[in-house]
């Protein structure tokens, strides 16, 4: 898979100069989770972001199904801006692929070329 292609075409990471992309996809890991599996927890620590390559997760707050999340999707950031504790639970619907990022990295690149990439979003629950 063409990491930085993928990344590339996430509108969280539009600001990134293209070679940041390439950075980042060099630091990124993948992994792949069943129907059913646990991405996150719902209170856990948590420094990674996900993005969601393929497949559909649900998004699970206080024991109750608030969303569905899919190909394209940047999960998992809040808990970075919560001291670290999940926001919700992220389950897999469907066979699920994702990228896993780690923001302190991502932010050793940006911080490269600070001018080039003000702001990563747009934000959803994890």
């Amino acid at each position: 898979m063409d990491k930085a292609a993928v990344l590339a075409g996430i509108d969280f990471f539009k600001h990134c100069t293209a070679r940041q992309i390439d950075d980042i996809a060099k630091l990124v890991r993948e992994r792949e989770l069943e129907p059913g599996d646990t991405l996150c927890r719902q209170g856990e620590h948590g420094t990674d972001a996900f993005v969601l390559v393929d497949g559909e997760a649900a998004v699970i707050i206080d024991g109750n199904q608030r969303a569905v999340v899919g190909p394209g999707e940047v999960v998992g950031e809040l808990s970075i801006d919560r001291g670290g504790l999940r926001t919700a639970t992220l389950r897999a619907i469907t066979p699920l692929h994702v990228l896993v990022v780690d923001p302190r990295e991502i932010e050793s690149v940006l911080l490269s070329d600070p001018g080039s990439a003000k702001d990563l979003g747009p934000r959803h629950p994890g």
